[in-house]
């Protein structure tokens, strides 16, 4: 019989964990979601996600492995969560060896970042350029490292982790605790702090955002992208703002790594020519010219990536385990 070419591909949130079968190509063949509910521990989550999959199999979505991506430092030789914000009590948890005995099929597990990169990188770039710097922009700001074509993790598997650069001095205060992180500045939550403040200074009704998200709690970057699209002047200086400091990130990486493509994933980048604009403007200003003309800026389109490059690993490095 020859082997099942279909990975289970697993996207573990805070709030959701979202997983789907997935073939070698990087298709979607299924796809579900079940709340994360941290709380309940990790324990639960793996009996809850084993019998999600279980069920599946018995229904006849045939899968050879299984990939989980999480947000967090993840130590991937063991199989385990070293830290994660979001999902108290988790730290430590044989995560990767509880599946794989619950499902009794090899399972690999990383950091949410690095297989998004990865599945944008496999699937988008169809897995041609040698190099490839990957930055992931939504609630945080995760990185992945593609290096001579694999997936590179450094000495500890923390590499690629350009959300908690240096990007102003002293800077905002970022989740991590620490200042001027770039998250600080393009994740989500720093976006929408520019904004109110932003918005604060306006005269009441003068920015189309007032009129999309009148309760400035529920404020949200799809606000700015859908008003920078209608012309709005605030909503497009925000973004400009994101994509400037999003820019120096890169173009650290860009120095450091001489990438052939660059790749901005996460629900962020669908801001689209308003963030990607002003990266392009100040890439073509650095005074190396030759590696930032190399590194060919692209927005990932499919926003399924972390769940894909999760099986698509599972397949490439599943078998050994």
């Amino acid at each position: 019989m020859p082997p099942i070419k279909a990975a289970a591909g697993i996207d573990v949130g805070g709030t959701f964990a979202k997983v789907g079968i997935i073939d070698a190509s990087g298709r979607l063949l299924r796809e579900d979601k079940i709340a994360t509910e941290p709380a309940r521990g990790p324990q639960d989550f793996v009996a809850r996600m084993a019998a999600l999959l279980s069920a599946w199999r018995a229904e006849g979505s045939a899968f050879s492995a299984a990939g989980l991506a999480i947000a967090g430092d993840v130590d991937s030789e063991k199989g385990i969560l070293r830290f994660s914000p979001n999902l108290e009590g988790w730290d430590g948890f044989p995560l990767r060896g509880a599946l794989a005995k619950a499902l009794r099929l090899p399972v690999v597990m990383d950091n949410d970042a690095n297989l998004a990169v990865w599945g944008a990188y496999r699937t988008e770039l169809k897995g041609k350029p040698e190099n490839v710097v990957g930055v992931t922009l939504g609630t945080g700001v995760g990185g992945g490292l593609v290096l001579g074509r694999r997936l590179y993790r450094g000495s500890t598997g923390s590499a690629g982790e350009i959300g908690h650069t240096r990007v102003e001095v002293p800077g905002e205060l970022c989740h991590c605790g620490m200042r001027g992180c770039l998250e600080a500045y393009a994740g989500s939550y720093g976006i929408v702090r520019r904004a109110r403040l932003a918005l604060a200074r306006e005269p009441r009704g003068g920015s189309r955002l007032r009129r999309l998200c009148p309760d400035l709690k529920l404020l949200e970057p799809a606000h700015l992208s859908e008003a920078a699209r209608h012309g709005d002047a605030l909503a497009r200086e925000v973004l400009r703002e994101t994509g400037f400091y999003v820019a120096i990130g890169l173009s650290n990486l860009v120095l450091v790594l001489n990438p052939d493509a660059v790749l901005i994933l996460g629900g962020v980048s669908r801001a689209g020519r308003w963030l990607l604009d002003p990266i392009e403007a100040y890439f073509k200003k650095q005074p190396f010219k030759v590696p930032f003309s190399r590194a060919k800026l692209k927005l990932a389109e499919n926003p399924n990536a972390g769940r894909i490059g999760a099986a698509l690993l599972a397949l490439e490095e599943g078998r050994g385990r």
